[in-house]
């Protein structure tokens, strides 16, 4: 049996260094790429199984394709920076040439 693997292109990789890079000086410490989805997170906890992954409670999941976004922040400071992490998700959806 044979696993499709999706790789990104480099304009991609480079434009979603970027987006973390900014994403990482506003406070969100963790990010993981998983089936069309960036998500950035500021904490992380232990599942079921052991392995770590983002914490539901303060995270921002981005779409790959189309402009979607799934936002849920209970930290009043990490609240203050979503319009600055809004503009560094337009931006990167612009870089990538999404306008959906």
């Amino acid at each position: 049996m044979s696993t499709e693997v999706k790789v990104l292109s480099t304009s991609t990789r480079t434009n979603l260094e970027a987006l973390k890079h900014h994403m990482k000086k506003l406070g969100f410490k963790y990010f993981e790429e998983k089936d069309r989805w960036i998500n950035f997170g500021t904490q992380l906890f232990e599942d079921f199984d052991g392995k770590e992954k983002i914490d539901a409670c303060n995270h921002i999941s981005i779409g790959l394709g189309k402009q979607n976004l799934f936002c849920m922040i209970d930290d009043l400071e990490t609240m203050d920076k979503l319009p600055e992490a809004k503009q560094a998700i337009l931006d990167f959806y612009e870089a990538e040439g999404i306008t959906e």
